[in-house]
């Protein structure tokens, strides 16, 4: 996946550059809630589309968005508890976060506020 080496630190000195871990693990785990929601929803429309005129087999494979939808709200409930017990003054790089390529998603993860004036991630439509 990355390729970085950057150590977790200890530390309650200058932490510019830094971000607290449990942080940056409660900001995971609320994406992965949000993208959960998504996943269901869009189960929905395919299961509307789907009664209308697609194949068993079509079906079956699209149901596969539902099994992603759990797994995605369990992951998320788990990052919740990782994030509530661990511990105040751990720190990682920033730099950990250059890898994310969608610039809204890297910003929300440092704890920026959401870009509402325009996309910073490509449109999908």
């Amino acid at each position: 996946m990355f390729a970085h080496s950057q150590a977790i630190g200890i530390g309650s000195g200058d932490s510019s550059g830094q971000l607290l871990l449990r942080e940056l693990i409660a900001r995971v785990a609320q994406e992965v809630e949000v993208n959960s929601i998504l996943a269901s929803d869009f189960h929905d429309v395919i299961s509307e589309l789907a009664a209308k005129n697609m194949s068993s087999d079509v079906i079956e494979r699209l149901q596969s968005l539902d099994l992603i939808s759990q797994t995605l709200v369990e992951i998320g409930l788990f990052l919740d508890l990782v994030s509530a017990a661990c511990p105040p003054n751990l720190f990682v790089s920033e730099s950990l976060l250059d890898n994310i390529k969608l610039a809204a998603l890297r910003d929300r993860l440092q704890g920026k506020a959401p870009d509402v004036g325009g996309a910073a991630d490509p449109e999908l439509w």
